[in-house]
């Protein structure tokens, strides 16, 4: 099946307005790096608790990164009309069980109970962006 050429400029600037969302995304990641590491050295007794938090968010990212390049795959099999490949679930829920058990064998020094609310800041900073953009949508601005 061939894509006509309007529908191929759509795909095209969807997987552009993908890619510009990922970027945002990994900004908002950093500045939730950067809190968390100022946190653990200004507040040292609470230290296990922002490195929970820094190896949650670091798989977080890595989970969101890969849920990316899925969407970014689809677009890809939409323009040139091959069979997706589908192997991101698995993977996905391998990097979350992979931070828990480094958050297990390193329990002396990590919160897993921070791990594992680490592990929900990308569908926090996911949720946050999508309301700032409607925010700015219904302002004019997006």
């Amino acid at each position: 099946m061939k894509l006509e050429q309007t529908e191929l400029q759509q795909v095209q600037a969807d997987r552009k307005a993908q890619k510009q969302l990922m970027k945002r995304y990994t900004k908002w990641f950093i500045g939730w790096f950067a809190i968390l590491l100022i946190g653990a050295l200004i507040v040292p007794m609470y230290k296990p608790v922002f490195l929970g938090l820094f190896l949650g968010g670091v798989a977080s990212l890595i989970i969101l990164h890969m849920q990316n390049r899925s969407v970014i795959r689809m677009f890809d099999v939409i323009e040139h009309g091959r069979r997706p490949k589908s192997h991101g679930t698995v993977s996905r829920m391998a990097v979350g069980a992979l931070a828990v058990i480094v958050g297990l064998f390193y329990e002396d020094r990590v919160s897993l109970i921070a791990v594992v609310t680490g592990l929900i800041a990308g569908h926090i900073i996911q949720f946050g962006e999508f309301t700032l953009a409607q925010l700015s949508r219904k302002r004019g601005e997006y």
